[in-house]
């Protein structure tokens, strides 16, 4: 069963899913996070401080895509960048809600949680 989140980013939430892989369960099992970000073209990634392994790294990720990497523990979200090497796609943000992500100022902070 996939497991619902939230991205918290202050001035707005987003819905997402966890994907049922190993690694999205290791991630799941430590939420909530609070993340500092750091923007790189279209993506955000930042360090959860967790060393959740690998299983099945991926070098393409669709926009609104969650991943995680064990290079620096970092989680990345995705609208628009490819990865800089391969990650592990962990989750997906529901419907176009990643296009928020595109308009305003880079965001600084994210809270992820349980829904």
């Amino acid at each position: 069963m996939k497991q619902r989140i939230i991205l918290d980013f202050g001035e707005f939430l987003l819905d997402a899913v966890l994907f049922d892989t190993p690694v999205a369960e290791k991630f799941a099992r430590h939420l909530p996070y609070q993340v500092r970000l750091t923007q790189w073209g279209n993506e955000l990634y930042g360090s959860i401080g967790k060393d959740l392994g690998a299983e099945n790294p991926v070098p393409y990720i669709p926009a609104g895509g969650i991943a995680y990497t064990r290079q620096g523990n970092l989680v990345c979200i995705f609208f628009g960048q490819r990865p800089a090497w391969a990650v592990e796609h962990i989750g997906q943000i529901m419907e176009n809600g990643w296009e928020k992500l595109t308009a305003g100022p880079a965001r600084e902070a994210l809270e992820i949680r349980l829904k």
